[in-house]
């Protein structure tokens, strides 16, 4: 207790003073050691807010911890303030439900620097996995703590969406994980942007086991699967049913509910659990963490009054759908890129379905419209949003849609994404930058291109 009243005054008497800020290099940070573990000691505790208040002369995306763009006083506060938060296992993800126990049964945190020998992992649907390797008995002091026992790393398995894929491939530093996968589905409907999948369809070694409306169970029960990798909702539940009906395993796997990029890209600790990745999955979350915060520190003093439109008509479906408040993409544009977006009234995560004409009259004067869609599905797009001419961000040509990439490879790139949408939201803060995920779209013809900031 001593020892914490010591740092409490140590702080207060330097935000007092504030004099000892020291200007940092700033340089790729340290992809080893996670957000806060500044002293690099596997561990983040108090120990590293006394080695932060000592050592500020610090790569930024090591010592800026609260990514306001400086290494000073206010991040030794923040991390003070923070440190148990930012040690535990899962930092962003919500839906993540997921724990370590060592042999004897008591918790532990593999991404703190602590061994463990069983997990237990719970699904979107409230199924428990004891996972376990194949040489261990299963535990009596799990008992009554799960629901079935998978054997890890797992082996064979069947995935429902590219997403999957996209949060396995940083683990598969082996072949191991994408080696396990022996049937996906949409897998001959997709266009491919992930090699390995690509070339494992082409050759048989994968299965295309039809699309989530109508999956091939034939094929699916010939492959034997340890389990089936699902989502809920949509196509997903009614998967979730046969499975059931079947008897074979299913995971049921929720990133697409997460309300922050970050927090959808940390699913990749969840699939390092059935992998035996743990370590894998902690250098790969942590370069994703600290370099896209790397936007959250280049936009800080930005105008965040910039005001954007994110939304696609579609008037099949009767109407445009936009992200609500606490969606993903609006904590993106308002929390990682310091803008404003025109339906942030409208509460709730996902999206929201309203008629075009109200989003045409806040959307004409927005200085940014993104279309979430590559152009192989705006060929309509003139028809689709009459009175577009009109808005400035067409006068401004300040229109943007999506790659065609963006649904595989963006998951996986969670940092370059906010990056690139840093960089169509502020170009100032971004010279000489160009896009990948996000392009400049022509709405004269139809074309899209990399956007360079300037």
């Amino acid at each position: 207790m001593s020892k914490n009243i010591n740092i409490t005054s140590l702080v207060l008497l330097s935000m007092v003073s504030f004099i000892l800020c020291i200007v940092p290099v700033y340089a790729d940070g340290d992809y080893n050691h996670r957000l806060g573990d500044v002293n690099a000691d596997n561990s983040i505790n108090i120990i590293d807010v006394v080695y932060l208040f000592k050592n500020r002369n610090l790569d930024y995306e090591d010592g800026d911890v609260n990514a306001d763009n400086s290494i000073n006083i206010i991040d030794v506060v923040y991390l003070f303030k923070h440190y148990d938060q930012m040690r535990e296992p899962i930092k962003y993800a919500e839906n993540i439900k997921l724990k370590y126990y060592n042999e004897n049964g008591n918790e532990v945190n593999p991404y703190n620097g602590e061994s463990w020998s069983y997990k237990i992992f719970e699904d979107a649907t409230g199924q428990k996995f004891l996972l376990k390797n194949e040489s261990q008995s299963v535990p009596t002091w799990a008992d009554g703590k799960y629901d079935k026992i998978l054997t890890v790393p797992l082996t064979n398995v069947v995935t429902m969406s590219s997403t999957h894929i996209a949060l396995m491939e940083p683990l598969n530093d082996d072949g191991s994980v994408i080696g396990s996968v022996k049937g996906v589905m949409w897998g001959g409907s997709y266009t491919w942007y992930f090699d390995n999948i690509k070339q494992g369809l082409d050759n048989g070694s994968i299965q295309d086991v039809g699309s989530s409306y109508s999956p091939n169970w034939e094929n699916i029960t010939a492959l034997n699967p340890q389990a089936v990798i699902v989502y809920p909702g949509y196509s997903g539940d009614a998967i979730i049913e046969k499975c059931k009906s079947l008897n074979i395993t299913y995971i049921a796997n929720s990133e697409y509910l997460e309300g922050s990029y970050l927090a959808r890209c940390e699913w990749v600790k969840s699939f390092a659990a059935f992998y035996n990745k743990e370590g894998e999955a902690k250098k790969y979350f942590t370069k994703i963490d600290k370099r896209a915060l790397n936007v959250n520190r280049k936009t800080y003093n930005s105008d965040y009054t910039v005001l954007v439109a994110w939304g696609k008509n579609y008037p099949s479906y009767g109407g445009t759908y936009v992200p609500k408040a606490q969606a993903y993409v609006t904590k993106g544009i308002i929390d990682n890129c310091h803008a404003d977006y025109i339906f942030k009234d409208i509460p709730g995560t996902g999206s929201s379905k309203i008629d075009y004409e109200t989003f045409a009259e806040r959307a004409k004067n927005a200085d940014i419209w993104v279309v979430p869609s590559n152009t192989n599905w705006l060929s309509s797009f003139k028809t689709d949003h009459p009175g577009y001419t009109t808005f400035e961000s067409t006068k401004n040509n300040r229109v943007f849609c999506i790659s065609e990439d963006y649904y595989q490879l963006g998951l996986m790139n969670t940092d370059e994404v906010l990056m690139d949408l840093g960089t169509i939201i502020h170009p100032e803060a971004f010279k000489g930058r160009t896009t990948h995920y996000f392009l400049s779209y022509n709405t004269d013809t139809g074309d899209a291109t990399p956007y360079t900031a300037n």
